[in-house]
């Protein structure tokens, strides 16, 4: 048997990880029924491969009104989020979301949450996150239009 090198032993640990923490964790607490997924939010460039430079987010308005954070929490729940994601408790499987709004860019972040496989490829700072936490953050199929406001509501209102 052939000896695997260190990086492509931390590649391989790293993606068995992932997909543990995708299947095992995600979508736990989901009380609700799932939402008709939206049409997909990307449009792929001419030659084939999807970029995230071609991303298209509905323009949409982010409050921080009770309710709308309330939703946007039960939202993070059901999506299981929080299997990896903290909100002002420290680093888990990913970093902290507290003041994730303060240190990125709204769209930056809608582009994370809905189509994070192609930001880890195509994405400097995404690509840094995942040499620090050597974990990829799964796609959740967050539906951008009923499900992103209100994610976007809690993380803001968790600013500071």
């Amino acid at each position: 048997m052939k000896k695997q090198s260190h990086a492509k032993w931390i590649g391989t640990a790293a993606s068995v990880a992932a997909l543990f923490v995708a299947v095992a964790g995600c979508g736990k607490n989901d009380q609700t029924p799932a939402p008709t997924p939206s049409p997909a939010p990307v449009v792929a460039p001419a030659g084939g491969g999807e970029s995230i430079d071609k991303v298209v987010v509905p323009e949409l308005t982010y409050s921080t009104v009770a309710g709308d954070v309330d939703k946007g929490k039960a939202t993070f729940i059901a999506k299981g989020c929080n299997a990896c994601h903290k909100v002002g408790e420290g680093k888990l499987v990913g970093p902290d979301l507290k003041g994730v709004t303060a240190r990125r860019e709204i769209k930056w972040i809608e582009k994370m949450i809905l189509k994070p496989e192609l930001m880890i490829k195509q994405d400097d700072a995404a690509k840094e996150l995942f040499k620090t936490y050597m974990t990829p953050m799964a796609n959740q199929n967050v539906d951008p239009v009923n499900e992103l406001p209100f994610l976007l509501a809690y993380l803001k209102a968790n600013e500071v």
